[in-house]
């Protein structure tokens, strides 16, 4: 069974030794640090998602090279938060279909032990002329609907985010949030929400909240 659920984005800058003297992340760092502690008490496992680039030709995604960013930042929130549990990587490919996506939820949520999830997604990267991708007028009402659906704790919004429109504003979040939505839905209640970060720094949205039944 599931007993709550972390959203945090994966930025690089949130490894501490990646940032120089001036911490551009603290306050994003802070938001994740307490959205983890407080999804970690009471289970007994880690469900750790996060996006992961696909192997050209299949929808599987390539650990090959190292673990993908995702999956790194999402390790080292779990070892600030102290936690020496076991941990299950789920790395979820952005090409994945949200059929899929919404399967691989249901089933972890079909888990006997008690597990928290780590869902690890940054939203689009498109929002200002500055952002990594440039700026696209599709990219706020992306988000908004993105935010709307975290603080409400909408499953269904969640599971209706489009793929393809994703991949277009380089939201890399959307699958990890769709295997979150499967398993919510399983849960046949409704979570109890909070939203402790919601902005765009450098043009890239990034949300922190928790989920918890």
């Amino acid at each position: 069974m599931i007993t709550a659920a972390a959203v945090c984005p994966h930025p690089p800058l949130l490894l501490r030794e990646l940032t120089r003297q001036h911490d551009a992340a603290a306050e994003l760092r802070a938001a994740c640090r307490t959205a983890v502690d407080r999804v970690l008490h009471g289970a007994e496992h880690v469900a750790l998602i996060g996006g992961a680039p696909a192997v050209p030709g299949t929808t599987r995604p390539d650990l090959a090279g190292g673990l993908p960013w995702s999956l790194r930042v999402g390790l080292r929130l779990l070892d600030d938060a102290q936690w020496t549990g076991p941990v299950e990587l789920h790395p979820v490919a952005d090409t994945t279909p949200t059929e899929e996506c919404l399967r691989r939820g249901q089933d972890l949520a079909a888990s006997s032990r008690p597990t928290a999830l780590l869902v690890l997604g940054d939203g689009s990267a498109r929002r200002s002329p500055k952002a990594p991708g440039h700026f696209d007028e599709r990219a706020h009402p992306f988000d908004a609907g993105l935010v709307t659906a975290l603080r409400s704790g909408d499953a269904q919004q969640l599971a209706a985010l489009d793929a393809d429109l994703a991949r277009d504003l380089l939201a890399e979040g959307r699958a990890a949030w769709q295997v979150l939505a499967g398993a919510a839905a399983a849960q046949h209640t409704p979570p109890r929400v909070e939203v402790h970060y919601a902005d765009d720094p450098y043009g890239v949205m990034y949300v922190v909240a928790e989920w918890r039944w």
